[in-house]
């Protein structure tokens, strides 16, 4: 006895949620990593301070490169980590691994 938006509110919409999520999570994994190449792209200010520091320290280019590659492994981890929690508590029962 639903009308016809209850039916997509209640029953449509949940499920196509449920089954939409993990392309969902691959959006928001390529979100973050598209955001930061246009930042390097946008901001070469940074890569002219990073060279420059490279020039002065030449061990601070490597240690800078790895905190940022660490920063950036940890941000992509606990997104994709999280996502998949929710995977799972919003499961559909039978459907998928």
């Amino acid at each position: 006895g639903f009308t016809h938006l209850q039916t997509y509110r209640y029953i449509v919409l949940p499920l196509a949620f449920r089954v939409s999520l993990p392309a969902l999570n691959n959006n928001l994994v390529n979100l973050v990593k598209t955001t930061t190449q246009a930042m390097a792209i946008a901001v070469p200010e940074l890569l002219y301070q990073m060279v420059s520091i490279y020039n002065d320290y030449s061990t601070a280019m490597n240690a800078s490169m790895l905190l940022l590659f660490v920063v950036y492994i940890t941000l992509v981890a606990i997104l994709v980590f999280g996502i998949h929690r929710w995977e799972r508590t919003v499961q559909i029962p039978g459907y998928g691994a």
